[in-house]
């Protein structure tokens, strides 16, 4: 179990010193799939509006409403543990991604098919979905009492996560490594949160 819990970490940091490093094989990959994505989006119009679609459900008005929406909910279920969880999550995975970001500088693809700005390893949108995705999960889990809906809800979460990372790759917003990058920063904030959410003491 300890070695599962220090795997996303673990992949973030190898991960982030082979992009500041600018490592050759992982460079050239990228620049490989991003360019056939380019491509495949310029020939198919509804591929790229789907993905354009996708990406906007993880634009930063998008997210704020849930995040409060999850803060208001927590607050009015008095679930004091679920709310330094919330916040914590955001505040730790916002804190720790714009200061890679500023350590790494990885400028983005040179062609983009949707309005970016900044730097791009780690991914905003990828790192702030899988964020989200999954604090909906912890927020919502209580509430359902089946196996079924608890599946459902987690399955919604994660597909919505993958598929705003893959459509930052499909608009050449990315490289593939930014969003690799941004699912590996999340899965570490959410991991290592969820201990100390396991470990403190119950409510009372």
């Amino acid at each position: 179990m300890a070695a599962e819990r220090l795997a996303a970490p673990l992949g973030f940091a190898l991960l982030t010193a082979l992009v500041a490093a600018r490592f050759g094989p992982l460079m050239r990959w990228d620049a490989a799939v991003s360019d056939a994505a380019l491509r495949f989006a310029r020939a198919h119009d509804g591929w790229r509006t789907a993905m354009s679609a996708i990406t906007h459900t993880a634009d930063t008005a998008v997210l704020l409403c849930l995040l409060l929406a999850a803060v208001l909910f927590t607050v009015l279920r008095r679930d004091w543990r679920g709310l330094a969880f919330v916040l914590g999550a955001a505040v730790t995975a916002t804190v720790l991604r714009l200061t890679v970001l500023a350590l790494v500088h990885r400028p983005r693809p040179p062609e983009r098919l949707t309005a970016t700005s900044g730097w791009a390893f780690p991914s905003g949108h990828t790192t702030s979905s899988a964020i989200a995705a999954g604090l909906l999960v912890v927020v919502l889990w209580p509430l359902l009492a089946n196996r079924i809906a608890r599946t459902a809800l987690v399955a919604l979460a994660a597909v919505w996560a993958a598929l705003v990372g893959i459509s930052r790759v499909a608009l050449t917003a990315h490289w593939p490594t930014d969003v690799l990058g941004g699912w590996l920063l999340a899965g570490s904030v959410l991991a290592a949160l969820g201990l100390f959410r396991r470990a403190a003491p119950p409510r009372t």
